[in-house]
């Protein structure tokens, strides 16, 4: 949606569910409309209707409304298949697709309180697959899981309220959210006059602009298999990090990050976030890693992720550190070869100690530091 033509795009907030599927319904049956107008959701409601197709799985009694997901029934098809517009579609099977007119229903994950918009994942269904070990994470770095879950959360409903090239209806379920962003559309000007995407942005209330997340690169919950590993990589807690690529242990990803300017992206890359200082300046506290598993040649003086059982580190919970590997050897002339003395796990941080190992036994490097994401 970024070359809106000189034509108005409309944007309203809606009162009801109800009256926002009767108005997608409205523009989709419209003669020149051809079909292209749909509502979706952010995935707060189970897929019940997966095991019973009878049954309704986003409801609103006190409106009179109730509707199915449309998952996988018509896959990439979803936007032209004639019956779709009865069903609710999610980030799962709309990213990419292009509407005329889009219907958001906002879900009880994001809402207004204490002067803020602030999100909540318990809201999120368990079903949904762009959350999957946000639960473990949250038990072993809270800040760092709800960090990642309102970034994840956020760009949902940015992808969700972006697929309408004419106009996009919003419904929140949080009847404060819905108050806030009322107030900030003017009422002499229900409309907003679109000459160019910047104007629209500049003019629309500020959930149609960016997302508020702190700076920082772009994160999604979901992608397309064919951006897979080729503008994407996937994004890892450590503890998943390791026990992916270090004990070949199946891991499920936290989402999918944007990854550009560091060469050919293949399937041994992977994406975890920094803590601490000890790295710094040149890995930042917080930032955003590429790494290469099934590191081959030499590690000397190279930046790895590195995992040990009898290792301690202050910026890290777990076994696991990044650090400037160094490996100090002397040659054994009885067998011709040359032996590690000890390993030197190094900071760049001159305030932080080194880490020394003496042993190899449980060390493991995980991969290879190849760059930081970009903003």
């Amino acid at each position: 949606n970024i070359r809106l033509t000189p034509k108005e795009f409309d944007f309203r907030i809606i009162d009801s569910p109800s009256e926002l599927r009767t108005l997608i319904l409205d523009k989709n049956s419209a003669n020149n409309q051809a079909n292209k107008s749909r509502l979706v959701a952010g995935y707060c409601w189970d897929w019940i209707s997966k095991k019973d197709p009878e049954a309704y799985d986003i409801t609103f009694p006190q409106h009179d409304f109730r509707m199915r997901w449309n998952l996988t029934k018509d896959g990439s098809t979803w936007i032209i298949a004639p019956d779709s517009v009865n069903e609710i579609g999610c980030i799962h099977t709309c990213q990419g697709l292009e509407l005329d007119y889009v219907g958001v229903i906002i879900g009880p994950d994001i809402r207004f309180e204490n002067g803020r918009v602030v999100t909540d994942v318990t809201k999120r269904s368990s079903m949904d697959r762009s959350i999957f070990g946000i639960k473990t994470m949250l038990r072993e770095d809270p800040q760092e899981a709800l960090q990642l879950a309102d970034r994840i959360i956020k760009n949902t409903y940015r992808t969700l309220l972006t697929r309408g090239m004419k106009g996009c209806y919003v419904y929140f379920c949080d009847q404060a959210l819905h108050d806030h962003f009322a107030a900030q559309l003017s009422p002499a000007r229900p409309k907003i006059s679109a000459g160019s995407w910047e104007t629209a942005r500049s003019e629309a209330p500020a959930l149609f602009r960016e997302p508020e997340v702190p700076p920082g690169p772009r994160i999604e919950a979901e992608v397309n298999a064919s951006a897979k590993f080729v503008e994407f990589l996937p994004l890892y807690s450590l503890k998943a990090a390791c026990g992916a690529f270090g004990e070949g242990q199946y891991a499920e990803e936290s989402g999918w990050v944007k990854v550009e300017g560091l060469g050919r992206l293949n399937r041994n890359m992977f994406v975890i976030q920094a803590k601490g200082h000890s790295m710094e300046p040149r890995i930042p506290d917080g930032s955003l890693c590429v790494f290469r598993a099934n590191v081959v040649g030499s590690r000397q003086n190279k930046i790895v992720l590195v995992q040990h059982r009898g290792l301690h580190d202050v910026d890290y919970t777990g076994s696991y550190t990044i650090k400037t590997y160094t490996s100090e050897k002397s040659f054994d002339r009885e067998t011709g070869e040359w032996q590690h003395e000890r390993i030197v796990l190094k900071p760049i941080n001159p305030s932080y100690s080194p880490i020394v190992i003496d042993q190899e036994d449980d060390f493991t490097v995980i991969g290879e530091f190849i760059g930081l994401v970009k903003s």
